[in-house]
């Protein structure tokens, strides 16, 4: 039940997930302006500094992934027993 989980959370996650993001104004103009904000950021510090928040801002963004896969199990769990 995983792997079947797993390729239906990805095939979700390229096609409506990305569509309802891009339909959203406001998550257009956030990712904007933190794309902004972080080169600006790593603009400013040295290399060593700014190696440091670039791995920080990976590691946040990868735990992100793991909450948004733990809510879509959570949600296509509860699916799935609604249907039962």
């Amino acid at each position: 039940m995983t792997e079947r989980m797993d390729a239906f959370y990805t095939r979700v996650g390229k096609t409506l997930v990305e569509d309802i993001l891009h339909e959203d104004g406001e998550y257009l103009v956030r990712t904007s302006r933190q794309d902004d904000e972080v080169k600006r950021l790593l603009g400013v510090l040295n290399q060593d500094t700014a190696l440091l928040v670039d791995n920080l801002l990976t590691e946040q963004l990868a735990i992100g992934e793991l909450r948004e896969e733990a809510y879509f199990r959570a949600g296509f769990r509860l699916a799935l027993e609604l249907t039962r």
